[in-house]
């Protein structure tokens, strides 16, 4: 089998093969918001964004809105980062590229 006709097979078969994998479920599940601690990271970018906004030194309003909404951004992505911090994860491509070479591995041995 070459590689162009595994990607096919890969392709067709890699949602199931994926909702099979009890770590691709417990990754899929750490995204959801669960825990009081989980609500707290994230109303912490929209506490950020709303109290930047009377310390924001600038004269137009719109301009301090948008200030305002790139703080909310950045704080954001930083809670989600200290969330997969917390949760002790692998990355979901982390976790696909296992199950896509144990797949591959089992194709060429049978």
């Amino acid at each position: 089998m070459n590689e162009q006709e595994f990607e096919k097979i890969w392709r067709e078969n890699r949602r199931n093969l994926l909702q099979n994998d009890a770590e691709w479920r417990q990754l899929q599940e750490s995204y959801k918001m669960s825990s009081g601690a989980d609500w707290l990271l994230f109303a912490i970018p929209v506490v950020a964004g709303i109290a930047s906004f009377n310390y924001i030194p600038l004269t137009s309003e719109i301009l301090k809105w948008l200030v305002s909404v790139a703080i909310t951004i950045v704080c954001f992505a930083l809670c989600v980062w200290i969330k997969t911090l917390i949760s002790g994860t692998k990355s979901a491509d982390e976790i696909e590229r296992r199950i896509k070479e144990e797949f591959k591995e089992s194709m060429h041995n049978s």
